[in-house]
């Protein structure tokens, strides 16, 4: 560390070259959700180098991501069609619980009836 401006500096300053082999297993193991550490230390890159890659990465996409936002009326519709998909099973499920419910019952009876 310098005393006047107390920049720091490493001893053995050999600046080591990241290959494309590496960032490529880099950029496959970002996809598999696995921690940072545990690609550093597979990829055998500084977390340091990582996390600026990372950022680099990010950097670089669009803005949009180029995403193609449905209008309202579409996203309202969709809506819609899912909701009566939904309202039907829900009456399918409701007509059958009744059924279960009826039999179940007539079996509570007889068997109190014959007990």
């Amino acid at each position: 560390m310098c005393k006047d401006c107390g920049h720091q500096f490493v001893v053995d300053n050999t600046k080591k070259v990241i290959n494309q082999a590496q960032k490529g297993i880099s950029n496959k193991l970002l996809l598999e959700k696995i921690s940072l550490a545990g690609i550093s230390r597979v990829v055998e890159v500084s977390q340091v180098w990582l996390g600026d890659y990372i950022s680099d990465l990010y950097a670089s996409q669009p803005d949009d991501l180029h995403a193609q936002v449905p209008t309202k009326e579409a996203m309202q519709a969709h809506l819609e069609d899912r909701f009566d998909e939904h309202i039907y099973r829900i009456e399918a499920l409701k007509k059958t619980l009744h059924r279960l419910s009826l039999r179940l019952h007539g079996k509570i009876l007889r068997h109190l009836t014959t007990s």
